[in-house]
């Protein structure tokens, strides 16, 4: 037996997020999904309990610039070959699989696992403004980075408003 004191994070209470007092992390997860629906990435959203969603999702960065958008995903742990990019009607899907390596003996106890394992799924519906056929991928050191670039005819209609006053 181990004298070691662990707690389960799935069920321990502490507070986290930027309200952890006010809202639960659940509630300003939906929130931030509800109020990015507007923008020009709008992430589908699998149905609850799909079995793909054993992998807590792969943390990403959306970034633009005059040229084009790149989207940045965290996945560590990973080789090229664990990871599928699919495009299809102007969605986006990122998916792919973190198996469980088992170093440990038959015999040796388990003390703490915190890293998660499973499939994982995450799609983004594009801008019109994105040339499809010019995207390009790229996967070094744990990080997948996508290039978007925008249709010539979409870096064109870009212009600054003037506002009167």
């Amino acid at each position: 037996m181990s004298n070691i004191n662990l707690t389960n994070r799935s069920t321990d209470k502490k507070p986290s997020g930027q309200f952890p007092h006010l809202f639960g992390q659940h509630f300003l997860d939906d929130f931030v999904q509800n109020f990015s629906s507007h923008f020009p990435f709008v992430r589908e959203t699998p149905a609850k309990g799909d079995s793909k969603l054993d992998f807590v999702d792969p943390k990403v960065d959306i970034t633009e610039n005059k040229k084009a958008y790149t989207l940045t995903a965290e996945l560590p742990g990973l080789d090229n070959d664990d990871i599928t990019l699919d495009l299809s009607d102007g969605i986006l899907t990122l998916s792919g699989q973190k198996n469980y390596e088992n170093e440990a003996d038959k015999d040796d106890n388990i003390h703490m696992m915190e890293r998660s394992y499973g499939s994982f799924q995450r799609s983004f519906s594009l801008p019109v403004s994105v040339d499809q056929d010019a995207i390009k991928a790229e996967f070094k050191k744990g990080l997948l980075k996508v290039t978007l670039p925008k249709s010539v005819k979409a870096q064109e209609l870009q212009r600054k408003i003037e506002i009167s006053g």
